[in-house]
């Protein structure tokens, strides 16, 4: 028995409906979703209109919310279509249970897309190979665990950080955009921790050379999935009616707050990979060596 996921499996009994759960009676429409802290340096804050953050706000938040689409689309594809198969008893509960959220999560951020009032759901840029690597790795790899973790890892950072810089009345955001980040958070940390027992088992497995290979891959992967997910597409920022989109994502590219806010967000799955030899420790050095 592993006792890790046999607490993980406790903790996941009782199913809470974010469609229920949610108060969307509390939606605020003169406040923005995401906080200016998280999503502009103060040269950019300095230079926009209330009225074109809200827009801005509501724009990466439905992006997120595709995001989170897209990433748990992929997790019950994997899980699913392998039936459970060879699992153990512990395994398969957790994976059930992260299934059931995961759905409930998936509408929520549905609705959220809904509410933002835009005429189509936002779309990812730079997914179509991450997808198709996805779906040709199977649930008792390792590989494919290193990728939810670092999927899981990320935008929960992401949320972390909102929720924390939303907190000062000055940068306060919308309340209901601020219940979801929470209820996913609050449920995302047990499946961070899922996914990690799940590589832990499955790493031993892993030969030195198979090691060594994706080890140099992974950071390539890493940096494509922050490219998709931390950073708009002009394509997503017109679909929202976001201002002078064009030009404002290429500020935002340039923008070193929304780089170092990437970087923070990708640090806790770096570290834990690198400890795991899943990173190439020399690749980073190289990497933070760059001017």
């Amino acid at each position: 028995m592993n006792a890790a996921l046999d607490r993980i499996a406790k903790h996941g009994r009782y199913y809470n409906d974010p469609i229920t759960a949610i108060d969307w009676q509390v939606a605020d429409a003169e406040r923005p979703w995401l906080p200016k802290g998280l999503l502009l340096g103060p040269d950019v804050q300095a230079a926009m209109e209330d009225d074109q953050f809200i827009a801005l706000s509501r724009a990466e938040y439905t992006r997120l919310c595709a995001a989170g689409l897209w990433l748990e689309g992929l997790l019950i594809n994997r899980v699913t279509e392998s039936g459970l198969m060879g699992l153990e008893m512990e395994e398969a509960r957790v994976m059930l249970q992260e299934i059931r959220e995961e759905t409930g999560h998936s509408l929520m951020f549905l609705e959220m897309i809904d509410r933002a009032g835009h005429d189509d759901r936002p779309r990812l840029e730079g997914t179509r190979l991450l997808t198709a690597i996805a779906k040709r790795l199977r649930i008792e790899t390792p590989e494919f665990w290193a990728m939810v973790f670092i999927g899981e890892t990320v935008t929960d950072t992401f949320a972390m950080k909102a929720l924390k810089l939303s907190k000062p009345a000055d940068d306060a955001i919308c309340p209901v955009a601020e219940q979801v980040l929470a209820l996913h958070h609050r449920e995302e940390a047990r499946h961070i921790a899922a996914a990690r027992q799940f590589l832990a088992t499955r790493i031993s497995r892993m030969s030195r050379h198979r090691r060594w290979v994706f080890a140099r891959t992974l950071r390539w992967l890493l940096n494509m999935f922050l490219e998709a997910t931390m950073y708009p597409s002009s394509e997503s920022l017109h679909r929202a009616g976001v201002p002078d989109a064009d030009n404002l994502v290429q500020r935002l590219r340039r923008d070193p707050w929304r780089q170092e806010m990437a970087a923070a967000c990708a640090a806790p799955a770096v570290s834990l990979l690198t400890r795991e030899g899943l990173m190439s420790a020399a690749q980073l050095a190289r990497r933070e060596a760059r001017p």
